[in-house]
């Protein structure tokens, strides 16, 4: 029973320090009751665990793509590094191909793809005179062993390179490129020990540029044809920095220093969503509020121990 007025006037309410914890507690159940689901579903997420948040093919459960089709209406075509589009470039599906994409009968073909072909095809027309040209200007038999056995894979790379263009409708150069027509006037400049030494460092440095689009276009093309080629160049690239490091003259230092990969891009916090750290924070403020709120209950006001005076 509530304790009665003196003058009748009808039960008192309680004190303000026995009201206090109760409403600590509904703040405390409050807090977790909101945090709950979304720790629940962070958690799930981090475990790798569909977290069934959003219906088949919504934004929250596709994969990102890193590739923005271009608005109606837009400009001429922005010119991309071949590296980091075929890194990033999504999977194109369909009709609805962004501009510089076809599709194929072996699937979608964008314009790293072409890029990677028209490299192939300017890096045989280059190394393999270089390497003929070792069996009669290099001091070194090892060079020549090494310019042999270059001349001879770019002859059988260049014809792959020639049949996958031709089936995926590609345009091929005809002719080295200008920066490697000027290797080849550099090589036939020299001879000897000279010659040996331009021929490796220039070789070794040319394959290790090619193999970071190889070896992107190996990991991220669409195109089943230009998977499998690009699988062959990336071992004959590799095959070739092997033999060309063999010789023992190329001067690492020289080579570019590599670089750390490119981060992934994280999806911006939607507006009105919660961020991880402030629900951890809503969670254990709940938590500490509930718990003093309890200890305060359990114990009970200061003096509600002491025995009644008689």
């Amino acid at each position: 029973m509530y304790p009665v007025e003196p003058d009748g006037a009808g039960p008192r309410q309680w004190p303000r320090r026995r009201r206090l914890p109760w409403a600590l507690l509904a703040v405390a159940a409050l807090g977790v009751i909101l945090a709950v689901p979304t720790l629940r579903t962070a958690l799930t997420r981090a475990a790798g665990l569909p977290d069934g948040s959003a219906g088949s093919g919504s934004a929250a459960t596709m994969p990102a793509t890193g590739y923005a089709t271009p608005a109606a209406g837009a400009g001429t075509h922005q010119q991309h590094d071949p590296v980091q589009v075929a890194a990033t470039a999504a999977a194109p599906t369909g009709t609805d191909l962004p501009a510089g994409w076809t599709m194929t009968a072996s699937g979608p073909l964008g314009p790293a793809d072409r890029e990677f072909l028209t490299k192939v095809r300017q890096a045989g027309l280059w190394e393999g005179p270089a390497g003929q040209m070792a069996q009669g200007r290099a001091a070194d038999e090892r060079v020549k062993e090494v310019g042999k056995q270059l001349a001879a894979d770019h002859i059988g790379l260049d014809q792959q390179v020639r049949q996958v263009s031709a089936q995926l409708g590609v345009p091929l150069p005809d002719k080295p490129s200008d920066e490697q027509q000027g290797w080849l006037d550099e090589l036939t400049s020299k001879t000897g020990a000279d010659f040996d030494l331009a021929f490796a460092n220039r070789l070794r440095a040319a394959h290790g540029k090619v193999f970071a689009l190889v070896s992107s276009i190996r990991s991220g093309t669409r195109n089943d044809v230009v998977r499998t080629f690009a699988q062959t160049a990336v071992n004959v690239v590799m095959k070739h920095m092997t033999l060309l490091e063999s010789i023992g003259n190329v001067d690492f230092g020289a080579l570019p220093t590599p670089g750390l990969p490119a981060a992934a891009p994280t999806q911006a916090n939607p507006a009105g969503a919660w961020r991880p750290d402030a629900v951890w924070a809503v969670a254990g403020l709940a938590l500490v509020v509930g718990a003093v709120a309890a200890f305060r209950i359990y114990r009970g006001p200061r003096g509600s121990r002491r025995s009644p005076a008689y």
